[in-house]
């Protein structure tokens, strides 16, 4: 049975943990000629830490993400929405991935240099960011579980191409990006509260 005042606590529990100084989220890397591969990225203050996951899978089913979205809209429009996305993807993206909110600085980054596949965007050579929704055509002929693209233009790295397969994952990403990156960071996407999704920002 639904509960208002469990709701707003796990609400302020999970913004607490992601509000922290390095929140996070799962995406897939994917590059030509390349291997693509699943990465729990950290929006770390000298830049993003793409730290190589060992399992793969994928988020709640669409039926419970919608049903906490809706929840959470209730407490408090499209954050309270985000909050629910992510309530609702919790549970499956701890089964289905590594998690390493807990782990300290140093911790994360020692992991990563065990794993070869792990790298840095540092903050300083990052020239942009973008976040856009599946749409129109790309939206045929993509993954049905994708729920958006994070774009990074690394003068160092080069075009970076994030695959996010959660809505709970993009919203952290919403939420988290433009307050790392500023004005380098351009947010193309908006809720759909009918269908509890991210779609294109409407011009």
């Amino acid at each position: 049975m639904y509960n208002a005042g469990q709701m707003q606590l796990q609400s302020a529990n999970w913004m607490n943990s992601h509000t922290a100084d390095r929140p996070s989220f799962h995406a897939k890397v994917c590059r030509m000629f390349s291997t693509n591969r699943t990465y729990q990225v950290f929006a770390m203050p000298q830049g993003l830490l793409f730290l190589e996951s060992k399992r793969q899978g994928g988020g709640a089913s669409d039926e419970t993400q919608q049903r906490a979205i809706m929840m959470g809209a209730v407490l408090g429009g499209m954050m309270g929405a985000c909050i629910g996305a992510a309530i609702a993807g919790s549970a499956s993206q701890t089964n289905n991935h590594e998690s390493f909110e807990l782990c300290s600085e140093e911790e994360l980054f020692e992991m990563a240099q065990k794993r070869k596949h792990s790298f840095v965007s540092k903050n300083d050579e990052i020239l942009s960011v973008s976040i856009d929704a599946p749409s129109g055509w790309s939206r045929m002929f993509a993954d049905s579980s994708l729920a958006g693209w994070i774009v990074i233009r690394d003068r160092r790295l080069g075009k970076l191409t994030l695959e996010v397969h959660d809505q709970a994952a993009l919203s952290v990403a919403v939420d988290a990006l433009p307050r790392r990156f500023g004005d380098r960071a351009f947010v193309n996407v908006e809720l759909d509260r009918n269908t509890a999704k991210f779609v294109s920002l409407s011009r």
